[in-house]
């Protein structure tokens, strides 16, 4: 590019104020090499910066930093300080807790990268299980048996995904302390990551605590198509009460979802009540069966546990301090039937099983 055109770009980056600076698409209207031709966005952006720098104007002068080391220090130290350990934080608090003279000076991507400096990232945190030997060894068999299916093999081969959720109602005075520690990340260090404060609990609470808060049971079911099956399960149940729902609530559903069908492959966690006898011979009756080797324990595998997850973020989003159980309970099948990319999750057992081979057998996360 030659002088003038490197020229124009300067000009038409840095209009007089007042002016709206031309967007980049529009530079190509107005700039051209010397050949005639147009030249790209990046060609552009490169040349007004080297232009800039031969002249000696505009940007910052080399080792600049918005904020002295006092403060650098004043923004680690906030951080700490609205942070217990484990518990959750991200800038906007961060930035919220600052002194009014600081908090005006700077702006969250400043705050981001200085906690940065010291170490503390936004990092997920470490999730408590830890599959044994055996389980290891019996998730790599289940994906070495799998390893050729591909997104279309699973929606043609596997029908239906279920699973098992219990949804939590917390009382008014423990539900601040629960949106803290259930979050799944946080700002932390690489060393404070391995500490068990920092790794996402089982429990919340103290089980006297854990006796005043509430659980709505739910069973759902999402086809390879999309369409989904959601129903609340009164506790205790037992596997002859989960057969008469396979007779009653899912046999039809399968039936109506897939009309052409006379048989349904239908993937389940390993839970023994719905493997018992009684229950399998209730899914033959109605002409189904579980997908076969399943590896044990294996939420982390199972699709369904993305409508949990989804259906969760929806409900703690809707909430409110002074909200009942009550009402809580009418949100629940509305959360996880509103989930809106089922018609993925039957399909993503391809990529689940990669993930898997590339783990180890670990956990993948998702």
């Amino acid at each position: 590019m030659d002088e003038a055109n490197r020229a124009k770009c300067w000009a038409l980056r840095n209009p007089p104020k007042g002016i709206v600076k031309t967007k980049f698409k529009d530079l190509k209207k107005l700039v051209h090499k010397t050949d005639g031709k147009r030249p790209s966005i990046g060609a552009m952006a490169e040349a007004a910066k080297n232009f800039g720098k031969a002249k000696g104007v505009g940007g910052r002068r080399e080792g600049w930093r918005k904020t002295s080391k006092a403060e650098d220090l004043k923004i680690v130290d906030t951080l700490k300080k609205i942070r217990p350990p484990g518990h959750y934080v991200d800038s906007r608090k961060i930035h919220k807790a600052l002194p009014k003279k600081l908090k005006g000076k700077i702006s969250r991507r400043t705050i981001r990268r200085r906690v940065a400096e010291k170490g503390f990232k936004a990092k997920k945190k470490l999730d408590k299980q830890a599959f044994s030997e055996t389980q290891v060894k019996k998730r790599l068999a289940f994906q070495k048996a799998h390893e050729d299916w591909t997104q279309a093999t699973w929606k043609s081969e596997v029908q239906v995904v279920g699973d098992l959720k219990d949804f939590t109602w917390y009382p008014e005075d423990l539900r601040a302390k629960f949106h803290q520690l259930r979050s799944p990340w946080t700002y932390m260090t690489e060393a404070e990551r391995k500490q068990p404060a920092f790794q996402r609990p089982k429990r919340w609470f103290p089980k006297k605590d854990w006796q005043r808060t509430k659980k709505v049971c739910v069973f759902g079911f999402t086809a390879s198509n999309g369409r989904k099956l959601c129903f609340v399960v009164k506790k205790p149940w037992t596997s002859a009460d989960w057969a008469d729902l396979v007779k009653t609530r899912v046999g039809p559903w399968l039936k109506r979802t897939f009309p052409r069908k006379r048989s349904f492959v239908i993937l389940l966690d390993g839970e023994k009540l719905l493997h018992a006898p009684v229950a399998k011979a209730a899914l033959t009756e109605v002409g189904a069966s579980c997908l076969p080797k399943w590896p044990g324990y294996s939420p982390d595998l199972n699709p369904q546990e993305n409508v949990w997850a989804w259906a969760e973020e929806t409900l703690r989003d809707q909430e409110r301090d002074k909200d009942s159980f009550e009402v809580f309970q009418k949100r629940v099948l509305k959360a996880c039937n509103d989930y809106p990319f089922g018609g993925k999750l039957v399909g993503s057992m391809a990529k689940r099983m990669t993930l898997l081979l590339d783990k180890k057998g670990a956990n993948i996360g998702k």
